[in-house]
């Protein structure tokens, strides 16, 4: 009966592509054949009859084999991936307008960047996240590693930390996906304690601190009580966290505020009273700067080309994108990117499952983040940084680091009808 039961389930397994679903069908047809099993058992039939009668019960294998096929055949998410494809091409437009698209070295490098990203996507798409989900510490092992590198090897010692290795810069940046992957980890476990992740996090974001870059600390802290917040753990004892957390901030603030040099309050000023505060460097670009710009642009652009934008194809994208092409084309822009976000979030309703959840969760508020604060910077809600704009922004990093999410969005999508393990 034995030899009964694998010649039924493998005829069943033949029928399906997936092997991701094979491995998850077998699994659950193992338990309905044990459940009608038992059921005969306790009718009084003997064993092997019972077996027998368990497997007729479920009718003819290729048959159910075909609709088990279609149903739990893995799914690309077309309109993600367009979005995406869309986003990346989008990013050309910057580099057009201030004529760096002339410049070989700049079209090249922006032209690999986005190859690369679809790619990175892609491959993500094609992994199984769910061989993820008991790797936490190891996520945060490699992660907190990365950071204590890029603190101890940088040369830098003025603004966030970098080491170059070859062609390649390493950043802080790059270790907000092991990080991701080991609180989505961590979050889903009933047997995580509040007390855990306060020594986890707060080591880590001391690390985060050390590299100088507050771009990436403020991503990191936004992504970490995001993906708290749908954790399981009690909702009291993560607005007590929050609580903490804001008031090791408030006192970081007042300690950082008694050791602030010139520049340093002149740029706290100028972000606090743009208009009332200007301040005397005149290489300085201000808020009272971006607004005029943004004004005399209209609705199509600007003809001018003499106005001078700092980092007009990096941080200051989106107001380059303004200058030259005028608020219509701008608002397109931003409801393109806008729309992956709906999409992501459209998705996590689709999702049951507390891991592919905190995943998604994690995944829209890191892109959110950037797209938010760089937006919001120019009308004067965020301070002027180096905060890039996912996807449009020149360099690999405002591309890698996005990829990566979405490519972990397509992975959960591709397999929402196979249950978690």
């Amino acid at each position: 009966m034995i030899n009964q039961r694998n010649t039924f389930l493998q005829t069943i397994k033949e029928q399906i592509k997936s092997k991701e679903a094979q491995e998850y069908v077998t699994k659950e047809l193992q338990h309905h054949l044990n459940e009608a099993k038992d059921y005969w058992k306790q009718k009084g039939v003997d064993s092997d009859e019972a077996e027998q009668k368990a497997i007729l019960h479920m009718g003819n294998p290729i048959v159910l084999g075909q609709k088990l096929n279609q149903i739990h055949r893995p799914k690309i998410d077309w309109i993600t991936i367009s979005l995406l494809i869309t986003s990346l091409l989008l990013g050309f437009l910057p580099l057009v307008a201030i004529g760096y698209a002339q410049v070989n070295y700049f079209l090249v490098h922006k032209l690999l960047f986005m190859v690369f990203g679809i790619a990175l996507a892609i491959l993500l798409m094609l992994i199984d996240y769910r061989k993820l989900m008991n790797k936490g510490l190891g996520f945060y092992l490699v992660g907190c590693f990365l950071l204590l590198y890029i603190i101890y090897r940088s040369d830098s010692g003025v603004f966030s930390l970098t080491v170059k290795i070859g062609p390649l810069t390493i950043e802080s940046l790059m270790a907000l996906p092991f990080f991701y992957l080991t609180w989505a980890s961590f979050f889903q476990s009933r047997q995580f304690k509040i007390w855990q992740f306060m020594i986890l996090f707060t080591i880590s974001a001391i690390l985060f601190s050390m590299t100088a870059s507050a771009t990436a600390f403020f991503i990191y802290g936004v992504m970490t009580f995001s993906m708290i917040w749908w954790s399981k753990f009690n909702k009291i004892k993560i607005m007590l966290v929050l609580g903490s957390f804001f008031m090791m901030i408030f006192i970081y603030i007042g300690v950082s505020l008694q050791q602030m040099k010139a520049y340093q309050i002149e740029s706290l000023l100028a972000f606090l009273n743009p208009y009332e505060f200007v301040t005397g460097n005149s290489l300085r670009f201000q808020i009272p700067q971006v607004h005029e710009m943004i004004k005399s642009s209209g609705w199509f652009g600007t003809k001018e080309t003499t106005a001078f934008i700092p980092e007009a194809h990096t941080n200051f994208v989106f107001l380059s994108f303004i200058y030259h092409y005028g608020w219509l084309l701008a608002l397109i822009l931003l409801g393109i990117l806008s729309l992956l976000v709906i999409r992501i979030v459209q998705v996590t309703g689709k999702i049951n499952n507390s891991y592919s959840k905190l995943l998604l969760v994690g995944a829209v508020s890191v892109y959110a983040t950037q797209l938010i604060a760089n937006v919001g910077m120019l009308v004067g809600f965020f301070p002027l940084t180096s905060m890039p704009m996912p996807f449009i922004s020149y360099g690999l990093m405002p591309i890698a680091l996005n990829s990566f999410f979405i490519g972990m969005v397509l992975s959960v999508y591709r397999r929402k009808d196979i249950a978690m393990n």
